[in-house]
């Protein structure tokens, strides 16, 4: 049997400003992710993992560009979530579109370019 439950929540008005950061923040993120594995298959280069990619964003991306530093105002546990459902995305649709990958597993460390 199924149940369901609603829930209604009331964030003050400093909970709406950290819930709508978080959300930008997360949308941005998720584009970025989509972005640089693009443009890397573009150039023929090897798709960049979801763990890779956060790693590669925390460490030298935000570092090198102070005004992008407002990503670390988010929730890393939203980020992290983002990033990973962005891998999932990109890979599934890489997946369907081209059939050139030898790994016909869905998720994004199994993911290798022939």
């Amino acid at each position: 049997m199924l149940k369901s439950f609603k829930t209604e929540i009331n964030p003050t008005s400093e909970q709406k400003v950290k819930i709508n950061k978080t959300i930008r923040t997360c949308r941005y993120v998720y584009n970025f992710y989509i972005a640089h594995n693009k443009e890397l298959d573009d150039n023929g280069e090897k798709f960049v993992s979801a763990k890779s990619f956060r790693v590669w964003l925390n460490n030298e991306f935000i570092p090198d560009n102070p005004d992008k530093a407002w990503i670390k105002d988010a929730s890393s546990k939203a980020v992290k979530k983002s990033i990973e459902n962005a891998c999932t995305a990109f890979t599934r649709f890489f997946y369907h579109k081209k059939q050139t990958y030898k790994s016909r597993s869905l998720k994004c460390r199994n993911f290798i370019k022939e």
